[in-house]
C-alpha cells in the first residue's frame, strides 16, 4: 500500500511538473512572438527615422547653400552695379573673381536683358529649356534650365535696377556627386530633389532631370499605376515632412519594374518657395537587418527552450531522485553570475548616458565659467601689477590668479572631452620642431629628481596637426610619468622614429586602417610604479583615474586618445606593476615634405588702433576697458550686437572684437550683417569653443579670427597682430 502511495504521489508530482513545464513553454511562444512584433516594428520605424534625419539634414544644408548664393548674388549684383562699365553692363572682373573662388559648384554667370536673352556669359552660354521655377524673394528665382551644350543646371537669376537680369549657373549635378551621391541607402536606394511643384532638380539618373515626378512619366510610362506615388507627391508638393510607405518603379532600370518603396522627406525653404528633399530605398532592404535579428532571436529562444527543457528534466530528476543539491547550488551561482553581469551592464548605459548629458551642458557652463574667470584673472593680474612682490596681499592676489589658471585648464579640459564636432586648425609641422616645443613645456614642469631624456630623429618628416593639441598630448603624459615616479629619482625617455606601416601593426592591439604607408613613432617610457593589467585597460575611459583626494578629474588620458584618433593615429600603453609604463603614439607622415612658414612677428601700431569690443557681461567690458586704458589704447564697448551695429555706423574703427553668442543671435551673423560695409574692419570672435560654424566663417572670410575664453587683452592684441600679418600676406 505503501509502495503504492508512493508511486501516486511520483505520478502527480510528474504531472505538476509536466503541466508547469508546458505552461512555460506557451508562456515563452507568447513572448517571442510579441518580443519578434516590437522588434521588427523598432527596426522598421528606426529605419525610417535615420531616413527622415537624413533627409533633413541634407534639406537642411540645400537650405544653406541657396541662402548662401542668394546673399552672395545679392551681394555681387551691388558691387557690379556700383562698378558699372560705360556701357552699362556690370563689372564682370567682380563675377570672374567670384567665379573663380567658387568653381567646384558655380559653372557660369550670365546677364540677360528684359526680354530674358542671354547677352552676356563668361562661357558663352545660352539658356534653350527651362523646367522649373520657383521664386525666392520678388527679385529672385530659382530656375532648371538645360543650356546649348546639352546639360541641365541651376539657375539663380536676380532682377537689377537696370532690367535686366544676373544669374548664378549653379551645377547640380557636381553639388549631387559631391555633397548626396556618396550617402548609402540600402541597396540601390537614392536620393532626390524635386521643386514645390514635383519637378525633379536631382536624380541619380540625369535622364530624370526636369521630368515631372507625375504629369512627365504618365507620359513616358502611360501604362503605369501612379496613383501610390501621387499620393505621397500631394503630401511633399504641401510642404509636408514625414515618411511614406508606397508603390513606384525603378524607372533607370529595363522595363521599370514595380516595387513596394519607403521615402522620407523633408522640406528645403528658399524665400517664398521651398525645394523637397527626398531619400527612397526598396522596402525589402529593411527585412535585412530584419531577417538577421530573426535569426538570432530564434537563437536566443532556443537556447531559452533548450535552458528550461534541461531545468525541467533537472526538476524530474529532482523529483525522483531527492538527490544533487549541489547542482542546485551551481544553477543559482550561475543565476547570480548573469544578475551581476545584467547590473554591470546598466552601470555602463548609465554610464554613457552621463556622457551624452555632460556633452550637452559643458557648452553652456563653459561660456558661464568664462565670463566669470574673465573678470576673476583680469582684476587678480592688475592687483599683482600694482603690489609690490613682497607685500603680503600680493601672495592673495597671486593665489587667485593661480586658482583661476587651474579652473580654465579643467574646463578647457572637460569643454575639449565633450565637443565632437570641433573644428581644429591642422598645419604641416615638422615632427622634430613640435616635439622640442612640446618638451621644451614638458622641461618646465619637471622636478628635479625627474631626468628628461631624449633620443628623437625622424629624418625631416611632417605631420598634419595641431600644435597646441600635440603639446597637450605629450604634456599629459610626461605629467602621467613625473606623477608614477613620485619623490624618487627617475628618468623619462623620449624617444622618436620614423617606421613603416607593418611596424604598427605588429604592435597595435587595434585593427589598423588608413592608406599611410609610414608613420611618426614617439615612445614615452618611465621607471615609475607601473600599473596592474586592470588598471591599463581603462586609462583611457573617460573618468577613470587612479589619484586620490578628488586630485585628477579622469579626463587627461581620454582627452588624449581622443585627440590623437583625430589626428588619424593609434595610441597604446604597455605597463607591469614596479616596471614603469610605456606609451607608443603612432601619427602618420604627411605627403608634403617642408612644414608650413611661420612668419616673424611684427609690432602692431597698439597706439592707434581703434577698437570695438561687443560682449553682454558689463564685468569683462569693464575688465577690458581698464586694461586697454592702461595701454594706453582707446577702447569702446557695446553691450550687445544691436549697440555695436548703432556704433559701427556711427564712428570709425579698425577692429571689433566680440562675443560668440549673446541676446540677438551669433557673432558670425552679426558679421555676416556688417561684411563688405566697411573696408578694412578686422572681425575677431571671442569663443567658447571653435563649433563648425565658427570655423566655416573663418575660412570664408566672414570673420578674421577667434580667440578662446577667458580672453585678455594680451590675447586680443595677439590676435589683432595675427590677422593684421594676414591681410598684409
Amino acid at each position: 500500500m505503501k509502495e503504492k502511495k508512493k508511486d501516486r504521489q511520483r505520478n502527480g508530482y510528474l504531472a505538476a511538473a509536466a503541466g508547469l513545464l508546458y505552461a512555460v513553454l506557451l508562456a515563452l511562444a507568447f513572448a517571442g512572438v510579441s518580443v519578434w512584433n516590437e522588434y521588427k516594428q523598432s527596426i522598421i520605424d528606426n529605419q525610417k527615422q535615420q531616413m527622415l534625419l537624413t533627409a533633413q539634414s541634407l534639406a537642411d544644408n540645400l537650405e544653406v547653400l541657396i541662402e548662401e548664393y542668394k546673399a552672395d548674388l545679392e551681394a555681387l549684383s551691388g558691387m557690379a552695379l556700383r562698378r558699372t562699365e560705360g556701357d552699362g553692363e556690370p563689372d564682370w572682373t567682380v563675377f570672374q573673381e567670384y567665379a573663380g573662388a567658387h568653381h567646384a559648384f558655380v559653372y557660369d554667370i550670365m546677364l540677360e536683358n528684359e526680354d530674358g536673352e542671354v547677352v552676356r556669359s563668361m562661357k558663352g552660354h545660352r539658356i534653350i529649356t527651362i523646367y522649373s521655377v520657383s521664386a525666392v524673394d520678388s527679385t529672385m528665382k530659382l530656375y532648371q534650365a538645360r543650356l546649348d551644350n546639352g546639360e541641365i543646371y541651376l539657375i539663380l537669376k536676380k532682377k537689377t535696377e537696370h532690367k535686366n537680369s544676373i544669374s548664378l549657373v549653379i551645377d547640380g549635378q557636381a553639388y549631387y556627386q559631391s555633397m548626396i551621391s556618396g550617402i548609402r541607402l540600402g541597396t540601390n536606394g537614392y536620393v532626390v530633389v524635386k521643386d514645390s511643384k514635383g519637378t525633379i532638380l536631382m536624380h541619380p539618373a540625369q535622364e530624370q532631370w526636369g521630368i515631372d515626378v507625375i504629369y512627365g512619366r504618365r507620359q513616358l510610362y502611360p501604362d503605369k499605376d501612379l496613383a501610390s506615388l501621387e499620393d505621397m507627391i500631394d503630401k511633399q508638393n504641401q510642404g509636408q515632412e514625414g515618411v511614406s510607405e508606397y508603390y513606384s518603379y525603378w524607372w533607370t532600370e529595363p522595363e521599370a519594374p514595380r516595387v513596394k518603396k519607403i521615402s522620407a522627406y523633408s522640406p528645403a525653404p528658399i524665400g517664398q518657395d521651398f525645394l523637397v528633399v527626398s531619400a527612397v530605398i526598396d522596402y525589402d532592404d529593411i527585412y535585412i537587418p530584419i531577417a538577421e535579428g530573426f535569426l538570432k532571436l530564434v537563437m536566443v529562444f532556443s537556447g531559452i527552450i533548450g535552458a528550461i527543457l534541461l531545468m525541467g528534466a533537472y526538476m524530474f530528476r529532482l523529483v525522483l531522485q531527492r538527490k544533487k543539491d549541489t547542482e542546485q547550488i551551481a544553477y543559482l551561482t550561475e543565476l547570480n553570475r548573469l544578475l551581476e553581469e545584467m547590473h554591470q551592464s546598466e552601470e555602463a548605459i548609465a554610464h554613457q548616458q552621463r556622457l551624452q548629458i555632460m556633452g550637452t551642458m559643458t557648452g553652456g557652463i563653459a561660456h558661464e565659467f568664462n565670463n566669470l574667470l574673465t573678470p576673476i584673472m583680469g582684476y587678480a593680474e592688475m592687483l599683482m601689477m600694482d603690489l609690490d612682490e613682497d607685500c603680503g596681499s600680493y601672495d592673495s592676489a597671486s593665489e587667485i590668479y593661480e586658482a583661476s589658471v587651474k579652473a580654465k585648464e579643467i574646463i578647457q579640459q572637460i569643454s575639449s572631452f565633450s565637443r565632437k564636432n570641433m573644428e581644429t586648425a591642422y598645419k604641416n609641422m615638422g615632427a622634430e620642431r613640435m616635439m622640442k616645443r612640446a618638451l621644451k613645456l614638458v622641461r618646465s614642469v619637471c622636478p628635479s629628481n625627474v631626468h628628461l631624456e631624449t633620443d628623437l630623429d625622424f629624418r625631416g618628416k611632417c605631420i598634419l596637426g595641431n600644435e597646441t593639441q600635440m603639446n597637450q598630448v605629450i604634456l599629459n603624459i610626461c605629467v602621467n610619468a613625473i606623477h608614477a615616479i613620485g619623490h624618487e629619482d627617475g628618468r623619462i625617455l623620449v624617444r622618436g622614429r620614423t617606421v613603416e606601416k607593418r611596424d604598427l601593426e605588429s604592435g597595435c592591439p587595434v585593427p589598423v586602417s588608413g592608406t599611410w604607408d609610414e608613420y611618426v613613432r614617439i615612445g614615452i617610457e618611465d621607471n615609475g610604479c607601473g600599473m596592474s593589467q586592470d588598471v591599463l585597460k581603462q586609462i583611457f575611459d573617460p573618468f577613470f583615474t587612479t589619484k586620490k583626494g578628488g586630485k585628477g578629474t579622469g579626463l587627461g588620458l581620454a582627452l588624449v586618445e581622443q585627440i590623437i584618433t583625430s589626428h588619424r593615429g593609434y595610441i597604446y600603453a604597455q605597463s607591469q606593476p614596479g616596471n614603469g609604463s610605456v606609451f607608443h603614439i603612432y601619427l602618420p607622415v604627411n605627403e608634403q615634405t617642408e612644414p608650413d612658414s611661420e612668419e616673424a612677428g611684427t609690432e602692431a601700431r597698439e597706439p592707434e588702433l581703434r577698437l570695438l569690443i561687443a560682449d553682454d557681461n558689463p564685468k569683462v567690458l569693464g575688465l577690458l576697458e581698464k586694461n586697454f586704458h592702461r595701454l594706453k589704447i582707446p577702447v569702446v564697448t557695446a553691450m550687445g550686437f544691436e549697440e555695436a551695429g548703432k556704433l559701427l555706423r556711427t564712428r570709425t574703427f579698425d577692429a571689433v572684437v566680440a562675443d560668440q553668442y549673446m541676446e540677438g543671435g551669433s557673432a558670425v551673423d552679426f558679421c555676416m550683417s556688417v561684411q563688405g560695409q566697411y573696408p578694412g574692419l578686422i572681425k575677431i570672435v571671442m569663443a567658447d569653443q571653435v563649433d563648425r560654424e565658427l570655423a566655416e566663417a573663418r575660412q570664408r572670410g566672414i570673420i578674421d579670427g577667434y580667440i578662446d575664453k577667458p580672453v585678455s587683452d594680451t590675447s586680443i592684441l595677439k590676435a589683432l597682430r595675427n590677422c593684421g600679418r594676414e591681410m598684409e600676406s
